[in-house]
């Protein structure tokens, strides 16, 4: 019965801000979504997933998730690997041996190009044969000829037929991820990172010259901007972010094909916007600072970014004139890194994948279903195990119980289950605060499980506090389908509503 359930490919959606999942997901034929069972999760609907391991495939570009059983992995990225990860990042804390166990468990790592699988493999010590050209989803839509049309759904006061858009990404600096880990010196009182913003000046250039300048800040470094971005926001300065494009259903790939000028720094995404053979200008103000603390894969600088370096506003309100009256100086010199960048030049990235992932899935349907097998033999031994330590806990063999637990952890992960034994031995031998704390840190790994929501509401009704046990259980009664944990649940909310 097992064998005859399709294969299940799971992708994450982290972001809308150049999501390879999101367009592969996208460009995904009705005959593959007949043959297989495809589901792209975001970051919540991944996290709130009970059966995530239950995925025959996953398809990764953040790292998002290595499962502890065999399962096929593929991994699309995020970006053409340009500055220092992972080994090649000056300020990187993870072991080379565990950066590169990660790694070896990918059955395939797309790429973009020979270039580019020397410059991941510096980072990440993959193994050559584990890389597959075919360029990146996201790119496809560069292609579209729907970007104008997508970029005045999100701003319909915009009028792309009399405007030059111009569009600004800078790569992050600082991050509310790793909020100690600060790259480069940038000048965090504008933007740009220049020495002095005159912003009346600069909003009367954009208004003279019919530009208007979509921003669009790392995700990681919106909330540090934010005053700054309301302050420049205006008619010819729109802010662009995560959460605009996600309410409209939309990734940054699919507007981005609209801009006729692109603006960053180190960012790899004008190594995607190469693709549409338009200017880009860049503001390396803090590239000596960026390279000493950081590090960058190419060097010289100069040679791998076609297109002029600016530093100050005058600099940067020229380079942009410039652009304007069709002086373009770097058409040569774009061409040459495309050609070492993109293997392909075009639309057909996802089509590429998808039969590779079709193909590899086919040539590997017995080795699949052999892990699948495996998998649920080793899911009900599991269970069985567990089953016997809970009977152990309610005859009262408490030291028994957790010495049971301890040896399941030396040969299993840490699940759900065992956070409820572990917090209820704690609750039996006198310890309801250490109970309370095990059953939180249960349910931050395990934010889909109510039962360990029931059992903090339990734990603090034990203890007296009425309140808290009343607002835990509320939240496992929003959260269960459980019959009899709904019998239970609505008798102790009916209960201490009452009291209350």
């Amino acid at each position: 019965m097992i064998n005859q359930v399709k294969i299940k490919i799971t992708l994450f959606h982290l972001s809308s801000s150049g999501s390879n999942n999101y367009h592969l997901y996208h460009a995904a034929s009705d005959e593959l979504r007949a043959k297989y069972d495809i589901e792209l999760l975001t970051e919540e609907q991944f996290r709130h997933n009970r059966y995530i391991d239950q995925s025959d495939v996953y398809i990764t570009t953040h790292g998002e998730y290595l499962s502890p059983y065999d399962k096929i992995n593929i991994d699309l990225w995020h970006g053409f690997p340009l500055k220092g990860m992972a080994k090649m990042d000056k300020q990187e804390q993870a072991a080379n041996e565990d950066i590169q166990k990660h790694w070896a468990k990918m059955d395939m790592i797309m790429s973009y190009s020979p270039l580019y699988n020397t410059a991941m493999n510096a980072c990440n010590g993959a193994n050559i044969r584990q890389y597959r050209i075919t360029g990146v989803p996201r790119n496809d839509a560069l292609f579209s000829s729907e970007s104008n049309a997508r970029l005045k759904v999100l701003y319909p006061q915009l009028d792309a037929e009399k405007e030059t858009i111009a569009f600004f990404m800078p790569t992050f600096r600082k991050s509310v991820v790793t909020p100690n880990k600060i790259e480069g010196s940038k000048n965090f009182s504008n933007i740009f990172g220049l020495p002095e913003l005159e912003k009346r000046r600069f909003l009367d250039f954009l208004e003279q010259s019919q530009i208007t300048l979509v921003i669009k800040l790392h995700p990681f470094e919106e909330s540090y901007f934010a005053k700054e971005l309301e302050e420049l926001k205006s008619s010819k300065i729109l802010i662009l972010n995560d959460g605009m494009l996600g309410n409209a259903n939309m990734d940054l790939y699919d507007v981005l094909g609209a801009a006729d000028l692109l603006i960053t720094d180190y960012s790899s995404v004008y190594i995607d916007y190469l693709l549409l053979n338009r200017p880009i200008i860049f503001l390396p103000t803090d590239l000596e600072e960026y390279k000493g603390n950081r590090g960058l894969l190419f060097e010289p600088y100069d040679f791998w970014t076609p297109g002029p370096k600016v530093y100050r506003q005058e600099e940067l309100q020229h380079a942009i004139h410039q652009v304007l009256i069709g002086q373009d100086d770097y058409a040569d010199k774009r061409h040459t890194i495309l050609k070492l960048c993109h293997s392909y030049q075009d639309n057909k990235s996802s089509e590429r994948i998808w039969g590779l992932i079709d193909d590899y899935i086919q040539e590997h349907m017995n080795v699949i279903l052999e892990r699948r097998q495996t998998f649920h033999d080793h899911k009900k031994m599991q269970q069985q195990i567990k089953q016997k330590i809970n009977g152990m806990i309610e005859q009262g063999h408490l030291a028994e119980a957790n010495k049971a637990v301890n040896q399941y952890l030396e040969s299993n992960e840490a699940d759900s289950d065992i956070f409820a034994m572990n917090g209820m031995l704690h609750l039996l031998t006198g310890n309801p605060h250490e109970a309370i704390q095990t059953f939180e840190r249960g349910y931050h790994f395990f934010p889909w499980d109510e039962d360990l929501l029931y059992n903090l509401g339990y734990v603090y009704e034990s203890l007296g506090d009425d309140h808290s046990a009343l607002q835990h259980y509320i939240r496992a009664r929003q959260q269960t389908t459980k019959s009899q944990l709904l019998a239970l649940l609505d008798e102790r909310i009916a209960a201490l509503s009452t009291d209350n």
